[in-house]
């Protein structure tokens, strides 16, 4: 199979050798919320039925297990400005080891287009073929694997090739029209469909069978075969009309009912399984429901459960989002029995347009969505899984949004019928409510914009705006002073003066549906989910960007050189670097999760979006060439996987699946390639917190992984040396069959609390982390007792919190604690920065040697031992808290780090001075101060009681400035999550 893909990639690269450039060097910046955040055009599955594929206008090729629908990798291609990169079509080989994925693909670089091919174990491109001279409409792989097939646009026709060699096998240019699709037949046969009105059908050799246009003046789009390939369904993208074909002669067989239904076409067509021998036809589109009666089917919506220990509330803004209505399902598919002659049946499955239907191996279907997604309807024909939109829907919220006078606030709605939300950029708060003083986009003054929505002849006044060639304006706002106007159109954000002169333009990922104007600054609401900062004067100027995920509402904003702020509840994941290399190879990707010691500063991104860019520039140029760096991040490849039981290591496969009966452990190799940066630890996660930590060499390395209870997702991280860049290594997922996941707070509550009051050096003596780790010891024993089966303490003081001590305490703790436990480690004392590299360093009792830094290295107990001692950690939940003052040297940026590095909770105290560690009443510091009124009673709790992890991190964030504020001091928190899931555990009671 390796030579033959070998073979097949060094025919693909030698085709169609045209005007060869390379593709754009400078990153691109692009949303990455495990799922699409356009419109999904196409989908394709393995012969198992086992893998699923989707491709979508944000430029990803997805891969899915099915029926989990579960992610399993991305594929990028290389990408540009404007539509270079968007995908339309993708197929998959039989075996679902090759995709094959094309669209608006290579034009920027060859100056005509490309398909592009992908090992999906290895998400690496292995092959191009290239010299296409329109736009890839659809692709399709023959049952055999043998052949593929691609419908072009424009007049081009399809074009058939040998998969196994990239030969040529045949074409046909002479169509009136854009190719719509393209599909094989069980005998091999092919039959096209196009928007000249016909339907054509060859051998596979190319001699053409038959010719015929089905119904005159329509334009048919959606074409399938029957199961047995007797007949062809055939959809229209104008009207509302399906017909079924003779596929031998294409005489028109039946037209099945469509009547009582509205829209403009149903351009999408399959015929499945029901999975009892039948066999249902289905058709999807634009259609919607008018029968008498008829109500589409909502969906569960945005739903944050709350405050039970097992959910979490995020204050006002989750609690609103909670009880907006859910969004129905105004799209339908209607599903024909018996091959499409016995009555319909109608299910509501979409919020947007349905651009293809996909029947599947084990019965049922897929279907592309508009919303942005895909879903799935089970055999029986009921809905299985309705997409899931990652991100704010804008196109009819996104003229609604304001402005607080400096431009920092925002208030907006993520989707329609959702509440009004508002994010303060400077405090990182993300609140529901109205607010006062904002303003929203103005359209009249002494100008006045007209016809400006969705229209591709806007005017001020009487005077045209002028628009690209296809250019659509979608949102407008005078400016302040009636000095001008701003236009959000498809592709543009365009400044024009008050005469109707353009002065500037930028170009936007996506089509901006809403702008709002305060000052010198707009914020513009984007189809890709994103709000984004401009400054309007002289010219525009992106000055940062904020996405929100909307299931979680975690959100992460970043400036366009990559410095990033997130969500206390995460997401450092949901953005990242994509880098081009040429126009033959995979490009690279980093999400900032992966650079986050690198790239992330709050300080600086605050700075920019209120107008100061000296921070962003000072920190770039502390970095150096980052994207260098990301293009050399070492490899880490799968090696071997088995299971460790009773019985011996039983081998399991990376596609994931069912562990054998009583798997405690998984043992996986991997292969470490150094590529200029060096090797550093290699992580692995477990349900997203470390699990396992070694040391790898180049060549392979071997891990011994415990397992949780349940479900088991499992990643991996091998870092550069530096540490502060890592590369994301092969998953999986491993299920115990019949297992469910065990419930919260089964276990016991362990704390290991460490406070330094006396250190061998006298002049480094505090007075109150000793009393500190009592009282933050204390509180969590008095509060758990009544959720926990057990709480145990430890408390280590003075001459016990020696370095061998601490990490001896660590050890006894990962020899005892359990997967259902939850874990808190408390650490009071000096806590300092590390140089050169800025790592977290913290001084237990017997530091001596305080004279340099090595010393000091040698002493301390550095974030990379911490980090290794936690990940012998077995406890699902887990809570680091740090207390520590470093006299103005470290900052929340490092102390954020360590929760990104260990997947565990993490709350913070620091200030700038060293009384961060002074009494607030004469007992105890700031920070316990607030842990002990959260746990108190003053964080949020359940309605019974229960205060979850993330209500208290919530708290204590808030409190600590404010505690601080009273002591004239300046002292911040800060609260961290990095779980993918939204998902708490309980950390105390309080009496009701």
């Amino acid at each position: 199979m390796r030579a033959v893909l070998a073979l097949l990639a060094a025919l693909l690269f030698a085709a169609g050798t045209v005007r060869a450039q390379e593709p754009p060097q400078a990153p691109y910046l692009r949303v990455e919320a495990a799922s699409h955040t356009a419109p999904v055009a196409r989908l394709a599955t393995d012969q198992t039925g086992r893998l699923l594929a989707s491709v979508s206008d944000d430029k990803t090729l997805r891969l899915w297990t099915l029926p989990d629908g579960l992610p399993r990798g991305v594929l990028r291609p290389p990408i540009g400005d404007g539509a270079e990169g968007e995908l339309y079509a993708v197929a998959l080989s039989p075996d679902g080891n090759r995709a094959y994925a094309a669209g608006f693909t290579a034009r920027a670089w060859d100056g005509q287009f490309a398909i592009y091919l992908f090992d999906t174990n290895t998400a690496r491109m292995t092959g191009v073929l290239r010299g296409l001279p329109a736009p890839v409409q659809h692709l399709a792989v023959s049952a055999d694997g043998t052949l593929l097939a691609a419908a072009l646009g424009g007049r081009a026709g399809i074009r058939v090739w040998d998969a196994r060699n990239g030969r040529l096998v045949f074409e046909d240019q002479q169509f009136g029209g854009p190719a719509r699709m393209v599909a094989f037949g069980p005998d091999g046969r092919v039959a096209a469909s196009s928007a000249d009105g016909r339907i054509r059908v060859y051998t596979p050799q190319g001699r053409k069978l038959a010719e015929r246009a089905p119904v005159q003046g329509a334009r048919p789009y959606g074409l399938a075969w029957s199961p047995e390939g007797a007949l062809l369904a055939i959809g229209f993208e104008d009207r509302l009309r399906v017909e079924v074909l003779a596929s031998t002669d294409l005489r028109n067989v039946f037209t099945p009912d469509t009547t009582g239904l509205a829209g403009e076409g149903l351009p999408a067509v399959a015929w499945a399984s029901d999975g009892r021998g039948g066999v249902q036809l289905h058709a999807a589109g634009y259609a919607r429901v008018t029968r008498p009666g008829a109500a589409a089917m909502g969906t569960r919506g945005v739903s944050l459960p709350g405050g039970d220990g097992r959910g979490v509330s995020l204050d006002s803004a989750a609690a609103a989002m909670a009880g907006a209505p859910p969004a129905p399902l105004e799209f339908i598919i209607r599903r024909w029995s018996d091959f499409g002659l016995g009555p319909s049946t109608d299910v509501p499955a979409a919020r947007d347009a349905i651009a293809h239907l996909l029947a599947l191996p084990g019965g049922g279907i897929a279907y592309a969505a508009a919303d942005p997604g895909w879903g799935r309807l089970a055999p029986d024909g009921t809905l299985a899984a309705p997409p899931q939109p990652p991100g704010a829907d804008f196109r009819a919220t996104g003229g609604a949004i304001a402005l607080s006078p400096d431009g920092t606030q925002i208030r907006f709605a993520l989707r329609a019928n959702a509440p009004n939300l508002i994010f303060d950029a400077m405090s990182g708060r993300l609140t529901a409510g109205e607010g006062q003083g904002f303003a929203a986009a103005r359209t009249n003054g002494r100008l006045s914009l007209a016809d400006y929505r969705n229209t591709n002849r806007p005017r001020l006044g009487q005077i045209p705006l002028r628009l690209g060639e296809g250019e659509f304006s979608r949102s407008g706002a005078l400016l302040d002073g009636d000095r001008g106007v701003l236009l959000g159109t498809d592709t543009h954000l365009r400044l024009f003066d008050a005469t109707g002169r353009q002065i500037d333009a930028a170009v936007l990922p996506s089509a901006a549906w809403g702008v709002a104007v305060a000052g010198n600054t707009a914020v513009v609401a984007l189809g890709d989910g994103t709000l984004r900062w401009f400054r309007i004067e002289p010219q525009l100027a992106e000055q940062a960007a904020v996405f929100f995920h909307v299931p979680t509402l975690r959100w992460v904003a970043w400036t366009p050189e990559g410095l990033f702020e997130h969500a206390p509840n995460g997401g450092q994941e949901l953005v990242g670097v994509h880098l081009n290399g040429n126009r033959s190879t995979t490009p690279e990707w980093a999400s900032f999760q992966q650079a986050y010691r690198a790239l992330h500063a709050p300080a600086a991104l605050r700075a920019r979006i209120a107008g100061n860019s000296a921070l962003a520039q000072e920190r770039l140029a502390q970095l150096g060439d980052v994207r260098a760096r990301i293009g050399r991040l070492p490899l880490l490849a799968p090696g071997a996987a088995c299971a460790v039981t009773d019985a011996g290591c039983q081998p399991v496969t990376w596609d994931g699946g069912a562990l054998p009966e009583g798997a405690r452990a998984l043992r996986l190799s991997f292969i470490a390639t150094d590529r200029g940066l060096g090797l550093g630890p290699l992580d692995i996660l477990v349900n997203d917190r470390i699990a396992a930590r070694a040391e790898p060499s180049a060549g392979q390395a071997e891990v011994e992984v415990p397992l949780d209870p349940g479900p088991n997702r499992v990643s991996s991280r091998l870092y550069a040396e530096d540490r502060t860049l890592f590369a994301e290594g092969p998953s999986l997922m491993m299920r115990r069959p019949g297992e469910p996941e065990p419930p919260a707070s089964a276990g016991r509550l362990i704390v290991l609390a460490i406070g330094v009051n006396q250190y061998a050096v006298p002049a480094m003596n505090l007075r109150y982390a000793v009393p500190d780790a009592r009282v933050v010891a204390e509180t969590l024993r008095t509060a758990g007792a009544g959720v926990f089966r057990d709480v145990q303490t430890t408390v280590l003081m003075d001459r016990e919190a020696t370095r061998a001590g601490v990490l001896a305490a660590m050890d006894r703790a990962a020899a005892t604690v359990q997967p259902t436990d939850t874990f808190v480690l408390y650490i009071a004392g000096h806590g300092i920065r590390t140089e050169p590299d800025q790592r977290f360093l913290f001084l237990p009792h017997d530091v001596r040697d305080v004279g340099n830094m090595e010393g000091l290295r040698r002493q301390g107990i550095d974030d990379g031992t911490l980090v290794a001692a936690l990940a012998r950690i077995r406890a699902r939940d887990a809570f680091l808290l740090l207390d520590t003052c470093h006299a103005g040297q470290l900052t929340m940026d490092q102390l954020s780090a360590l929760g990104n590095e260990t997947g565990r909770f993490l709350l913070a105290a620091s200030s700038s001075v060293q009384e961060a560690l002074d009494s607030y009443d004469d007992r105890n510091g700031v920070f316990a101060y607030a842990f002990r009124e959260g746990l108190s009673g003053r964080a949020a709790a359940d309605g019974d009681g229960r205060i979850s992890a993330l209500a208290l991190g919530e708290w204590v964030m808030r409190r600590v400035p404010q505690l601080a504020a009273e002591k004239n001091h300046r002292q911040d928190a800060v609260f961290r999550t990095a779980q993918r899931d939204l998902r708490s555990f309980p950390m105390g009671r309080v009496a009701r």
